[in-house]
């Protein structure tokens, strides 16, 4: 998600010149408003682009620069360093959609939950799953998301955006190295890459029943996960053949607090932010979870939330 030349400061004059001036630029700017968990300290510098190409462009600068970047969407998978973030952060809203038959194209910066909507009152079904995904269309690609055994690579036709090098490149599903939760954006070789805008295969539908089916989805999830809390959504990657909280319910940790951060007693893989929670409290909960799990189980729990910006 960041790029920049080791051992060489991004902070020249010429550089910090460059980023003052952009347009719409915010300085120091929180970000902790900009993500479902309500953490997270400042960006250095932020925009916000509703295009794909002026996206791409001001990325390939900032490496061109040697400036760390890092782009987001809703902020509903990030925990961000309660020190903030290094360099450009930009938060993608890319928004744009059309419906052609039996192809819903969506830009990166689209929230699932939207598009979920849209394909039913287009009279199309396949992604009434979607609803129940809380991010952004890129971030979906990125890690693959997924609601009741459902995931995005089901449905994904392709995928727009530009390489680790900067290229425009169209990918196919099976260029991209999709698995549970996770993608060759987030753990090969993609790493770097932008994703722009992405298709996804639909069918000639009803779109009474999928809103139906759609509202039984959501009232099925409140019943059994603390959807209206702040939080990140689920903190774990669940381990083959297991239930990430399973596992930190059997450890006693259903209510455990540090600071401000609680684990949800509604699901045990949900971390809360129960008011004036920082990211090291949540960090905290995490390597605790974490250390109980393995001695009790044997079982490495690897976190579905991302985690960015600087230490300390």
């Amino acid at each position: 998600m960041t790029s920049v030349r080791l051992g060489v400061s991004w902070r020249t004059a010429a550089n910090l010149a460059w980023l003052n001036a952009l347009a719409g630029v915010r300085i120091k700017h929180p970000l902790a408003s900009h993500t479902s968990f309500h953490i997270g300290g400042p960006a250095d510098f932020l925009v916000e682009i509703s295009e794909p190409e002026p996206l791409a462009t001001l990325i390939a600068e900032c490496r061109e620069r040697g400036i760390p970047s890092m782009v987001m969407g809703a902020g509903t998978n990030l925990l961000i360093s309660d020190a903030g973030v290094e360099g450009l952060v930009v938060r993608c809203l890319c928004r744009s959609h059309l419906v052609e038959g039996e192809i819903i194209e969506a830009g990166a910066g689209l929230k699932m939950m939207r598009l979920a909507r849209m394909a039913a009152n287009a009279d199309r079904s396949g992604l009434e799953f979607a609803i129940g995904i809380p991010g952004t269309v890129g971030g979906a690609v990125y890690q693959n998301a997924g609601c009741w055994g459902v995931e995005v690579a089901t449905v994904l036709a392709w995928v727009d955006g530009f390489g680790p090098d900067g290229n425009p490149v169209r990918w196919l599903p099976q260029q991209l190295e999709l698995g549970y939760r996770t993608s060759a954006f987030r753990n090969g070789y993609l790493r770097g890459g932008l994703i722009t805008r992405a298709g996804f295969r639909v069918r000639p539908g009803n779109g009474l029943e999928a809103r139906r089916r759609m509202a039984e989805l959501v009232a099925q999830r409140n019943q059994t996960q603390p959807i209206r809390s702040r939080s990140c959504g689920s903190v774990f990657v669940n381990p083959p053949g297991d239930s990430a909280g399973r596992l930190i319910e059997a450890v006693g940790l259903k209510g455990a607090r540090r600071g401000g951060a609680e684990v949800s007693f509604e699901h045990a893989n949900f971390i809360l932010n129960r008011g004036g929670a920082t990211a090291a409290d949540v960090l905290d909960l995490i390597e605790t979870i974490q250390s109980q799990v393995r001695t009790q189980f044997g079982v490495e729990l690897e976190t579905e939330v991302e985690r960015v910006g600087k230490a300390g």
